[in-house]
């Protein structure tokens, strides 16, 4: 991600005529050319630390990555419907969760993370202050589309996969592997509401046994975020989803839905096991 990011700063420079570089790589945005020039960072640095890192690892392990990631594998149509509508439905429970994590406190020794996360918000209000079409795909291209399939590359793909095929049980290595992902975003108020979303999203890899699903329902959430600020920046609706509160009745809805569609996804999953995957891959690499 550091070479990556060296390469990518080093374009940025040429391209958007940058005055003070190391400026825009630590965030401090001030105008809309060193905002495009940080998204251009940013998704280049997750193209290299998420994506391009999963491949050498896959190819590292098995020879070959495509398989490996469980690529190959696409999940069917009923299943991307119900993932996306399984993370829409979410939505409610995701902000009780956020509004649930607030309330605990943070301990002295980890105080940095509020000054992280402050950081983090200021850099995302930047980014997310646009009306036009134009910086809308920019944006989802950037904060949605890459994390989704970089992300998953890497969580799922690698660390949830390889600990599956090591015969790590589903209900530990899912709820781990969401941790992981959870402190990896370093969003303390956040963290709750992100190993949830992240658990889920390794489930959702469990039961079909392709990296596809995860990928739609991660592209699924963080587009619907920058799709709502789109809206309420153009005075489309009238609240920041990002500062709603969350009715308890609402969230006892999602949930009772949510558990509904994990019974489906239960009933459709897909019957290959890890282990059989990975004596598959084993007999490809042989080959």
């Amino acid at each position: 991600m550091g070479v990556v990011s060296f390469i990518a700063l080093f374009f940025a420079q040429k391209i958007f005529n940058l005055e003070n570089a190391q400026q825009v790589l630590e965030g401090t945005l001030t105008n809309s050319n060193e905002i495009n020039a940080f998204l251009f960072i940013q998704g280049l640095s997750s193209l290299g630390g998420f994506v391009l890192t999963s491949m050498m690892f896959a190819v590292l392990e098995s020879g070959e990555f495509k398989h490996y990631l469980r690529l190959k594998t696409f999940p069917s149509v009923k299943m991307i419907v119900l993932a996306v509508a399984s993370i829409l439905v979410a939505q409610f429970f995701i902000e009780y969760l956020v509004e649930l994590n607030q309330k605990i406190p943070l301990p002295s020794a980890l105080s940095f993370l509020n000054d992280y996360q402050k950081k983090a918000e200021e850099i995302i209000d930047a980014m997310m202050n646009f009306k036009d079409i134009g910086h809308l795909i920019f944006v989802s291209i950037v904060v949605a589309l890459i994390p989704a399939i970089g992300e998953e590359f890497f969580f799922r793909g690698i660390l949830l996969g390889d600990l599956l095929k090591g015969k790590i049980h589903p209900a530990i290595a899912i709820p781990v592997t969401g941790l992981i992902f959870a402190v990896s975003h370093m969003e303390y108020d956040n963290t709750i509401a992100i190993w949830a979303l992240g658990s889920f999203l390794g489930y959702l890899y469990y039961v079909s046994g392709s990296l596809w699903l995860p990928i739609a329902a991660h592209f699924t959430n963080n587009f619907l975020a920058v799709l709502m600020k789109y809206l309420f920046n153009l005075g489309m609706i009238s609240e920041d989803m990002a500062n709603a509160k969350t009715p308890l009745y609402a969230t006892i809805v999602s949930l009772l839905i949510f558990a509904v569609f994990i019974s489906l996804f239960n009933k459709w999953k897909n019957p290959a096991t890890f282990v059989e995957i990975l004596e598959d891959e084993t007999q490809i690499v042989n080959q």
